[in-house]
């Protein structure tokens, strides 16, 4: 042995390097001589030190704690509040050129609702950050001074006063561009702050680990000390080598226990129908993994194969998802668990995988971080499951729930309406489709009249209650609406052709469940000829009755006869006017819930007069724009009629007459009248007349006839988009018609008049009964 080495002394003390004289044997004797002492010695030191190192962890954590709470209570609700505002800066600047670009102020009022939110965030933020006030007051003026010039540009373009628009507006970016940098600088800087406050935190999390380390060491030290003075003492030896010999028993129980534990993981891994593994440090896959892994991937190639080769190459997924999946990987193994939280959302849950024998299969992942006691993630534990067959029994159910909702519309409408429709959707499809083969380019009645058709079949749908035919068409005539707004939009007639493809097959669908799935193929009871012979089966009894029974002499008998057999046979082909409408009024409650307001009472004063059975579908076609419109635009919610000293419902009329060789229709309800300030202030707008151009009220209220003209505030699945009174007219004009607004009474200076609608048509549709 080396001779600097200590050597053991019979009492077990240490005793240096040639300690055999009497001075050592002296000095060696007088510690041995009372070990309590040193042993009370040595506890105080280790007491007075294990206090002064747990004091300085103390402190370090509370450090530790200061800087989460700044991250929780200051960064986080600051940047978020930041992320906000450069939200709510874009929505300012789109809705600015939106009050520019369609003429209203509304947009400008959203506008300042945005600015005024962003400046109670950014006081929050002052008060919250009391360390960068100054920087938060400069972005809160800049932010102001932003709203208030791109305010005043917007009205001032608005209101069409003077000034140089365009210097304004080149003022007004060059203020947003410089809010943005400054805003782009403050949100750096305060993730900078935010970065380096986790940084410190973590500093201090280290550091209390190696202050743990460091007393596990001097405990462990004491420990040994104690143990050192201990031995000598046979009694407690004797209870050490018990204690010893009862531990060996117990580790030896224990490890038969977890030597059971590892048999039942083991055989659960190989047994439970769900992919589970474990990724190590590199992305490789731990050797231990579930043996169900193998049916999904189909090989048994994955132990020590990279996550990303064995589970992601051939999915479905793009190479930024797999590049942000790959990043997220590498961040979160042998990170803080705090990374895994942060990262969680960019590991995927959902693909499809394309397997080498070209099967595809649907997987869900789910990610389980494994941290150690310094929450630590040491590795990542992947479940892995196959739902292609749940996927797939989804979808079959899906496609049957559809079926049965398509019924379930069908039903609610009678055979014969729904045949109506049919016949005219498709019919309207076809026009459209010979309206876009035929067009050398763009046109804008071509476009007015494909989108009157479109929303006709909308109008009709969602008068019936036909929901999914409903949005379809409806996209379709967003296509065509796009078109009529926007200049630029290029005419793709194989885009429009494909369009209506989809409608003709949602209508085919349609036409097909009624008539094979429901066997209701046919036009109903008005198919052959009660199609056609719409009379009461009495009148043609009693006609028939009459020429039975007159006498060949009674001339006024005979005329009489004549008289009734020409006039039932008048009515062959013909319907009576109620039952046209039918469909329509009995829709109208239905849209009355949908606008909160009450059933309206529908009367129909038909004289007796009849139509042919070819002016049907136009009836039908013009009177489910008007008594939508009415239902929409005339008729008050109860509330306002009852402050009115109205009835809480409305009321709609419909004369019908025959005169000066013309079938006439007034149309009328109880609502608040025509605005026609506001008809002519939106025509002002739109350009359709001068502002020195004097108009009487009654030349007025007839421009809501334009093409594209609507009053409404916003479009909405009833109204707005400028399309329902066009089309009417241009129904009405197609067979010989016309549509005209006349005032109800005198007063030309009162905001509101009521009016009445009147639609004429050639004689030759009706027959007076």
């Amino acid at each position: 042995m080396a001779t600097d080495q200590l050597t053991m002394s019979p009492e077990g003390v240490a005793v240096p390097p040639g300690g055999t004289d009497g001075a050592s044997q002296s000095r060696a004797a007088a510690p041995a001589a009372n070990p309590l002492r040193k042993i009370i010695i040595m506890v105080g030191v280790a007491i007075l030190v294990f206090l002064g190192v747990t004091t300085l962890s103390v402190q370090k954590s509370f450090q530790s704690s200061d800087h989460l709470t700044a991250v929780k209570d200051l960064y986080f609700p600051v940047l978020q509040k930041i992320e906000a505002n450069i939200v709510r800066l874009d929505k300012m600047e789109e809705l600015f050129m939106r009050a520019v670009m369609i003429g209203e102020h509304d947009p400008l009022d959203e506008a300042t609702g945005f600015f005024t939110l962003a400046d109670k965030d950014f006081e929050e933020m002052a008060r919250i950050y009391p360390k960068r006030q100054d920087d938060i007051r400069k972005l809160r003026a800049e932010y102001k001074q932003y709203h208030d010039v791109a305010f005043a540009t917007a009205e001032g373009f608005l209101n069409k006063q003077g000034g140089d628009i365009q210097a304004q507006t080149q003022r007004m970016n060059a203020m947003l561009a410089a809010l943005r940098d400054s805003i782009k600088k403050f949100r750096e800087s305060s993730y900078d702050n935010f970065v380096e406050t986790l940084a410190d935190s973590q500093a201090s999390v280290k550091l209390n680990l190696y202050m743990g380390i460091a007393l596990g060491a001097m405990n462990l030290c004491f420990m040994g000390v104690l143990v050192f003075f201990i031995r000598n003492n046979v009694r407690m030896m004797a209870v050490i080598e018990e204690q010893n010999a009862t531990l060996e028993k117990r580790v030896a129980e224990r490890t038969a226990q977890l030597r059971q534990k590892t048999n039942d993981i083991q055989a659960m891994l190989q047994n439970m129908p769900q992919g589970v593994l474990t990724v190590l440090p590199g992305g490789a896959i731990h050797p231990e993994y579930s043996a169900y892994m193998e049916t999904i991937f189909g090989t048994s190639e994955i132990a020590g194969r990279g996550v990303m080769d064995l589970v992601f190459t051939g999915t479905s997924l793009g190479s930024n998802d797999l590049s942000q999946v790959d990043a997220a990987l590498a961040s979160c193994i042998g990170e803080d668990l705090m990374n895994f939280e942060f990262n969680a959302h960019l590991l995927v849950a959902e693909f499809d995988k394309t397997l080498a024998d070209g099967t595809v299969k649907s997987l869900e992942l789910s990610w389980s971080p494994i941290a150690g006691d310094n929450d630590v993630v040491e590795k990542l534990m992947l479940c892995v499951r196959d739902v292609t067959e749940l996927k797939r029994l989804a979808s079959e159910a899906g496609a049957q729930k559809r079926e049965l909702e398509i019924i379930g519309q069908i039903l609610k409408v009678s055979q014969e309406k729904f045949q109506d429709f049919i016949e005219s959707a498709c019919s309207f499809v076809t026009e459209n489709e010979d309206l876009i083969r035929k067009a050398s380019g763009k046109d804008a009645d071509t476009i007015g009249l494909l989108f009157r058709n479109m929303h006709t079949i909308k109008g009709n749908a969602r008068t019936y209650g036909l929901l999914h035919m409903t949005n379809a068409v409806h996209e379709t005539e967003q296509e065509y609406d796009d078109l009529r707004k926007d200049a630029d939009k290029a005419w793709e007639p194989e885009q429009l052709l494909a369009r209506l493809t989809e409608v003709r097959a949602l209508v085919d669908e349609y036409h097909k469940i009624n008539d094979h799935t429901l066997g209701r193929k046919g036009p109903g009871r008005r198919g052959s000829v009660e199609r056609f012979l719409m009379v009461e089966t009495d009148q043609v009894s009693r006609a028939l009755s009459l020429i039975k029974q007159v006498e060949s002499a009674d001339e006024q008998g005979m005329r009489q006869a004549l008289a009734e057999v020409t006039r039932t046979l008048g009515l062959l082909g013909t319907e009576k006017i109620e039952s046209v409408l039918s469909g329509i009024v009995e829709s109208l409650p239905s849209l009355a819930a949908e606008l909160g307001k009450e059933a309206p009472v529908v009367t129909v004063a038909d004289q007796g007069i009849a139509v042919r059975t070819q002016a049907s579908g136009l009836l039908k076609n013009v009177f489910t724009h008007l008594l939508r419109n009415s239902m929409d635009h005339g008729l008050e919610t109860a509330a306002a009629r009852q402050a009115a000293g109205k009835s809480a419902a409305g009321y709609i009329n419909l004369d019908v007459s025959l005169r000066d060789g013309q079938l006439r229709f007034t149309l009328r309800d109880d609502g608040k009248g025509l605005a026609v300030g506001r008809i002519r202030q939106k025509a002002l707008d739109n350009g359709l007349i001068t502002e020195t151009e004097v108009m009487a009220p009654q030349d007025v209220a007839q421009l809501i006839f334009a093409s594209g003209f609507s009053t409404a505030e916003q479009v909405t699945e009833v109204s707005g988009r400028g399309v329902g009174m066009d089309a009417v007219r241009g129904f009405l004009n197609k067979e010989g018609g016309d549509i005209a607004i006349r005032f109800t009474t005198a007063d030309e200076g009162a905001e509101l008049r009521p009016f009445e609608l009147v639609i004429t048509l050639p004689e030759k549709f009706a027959v007076q009964g």
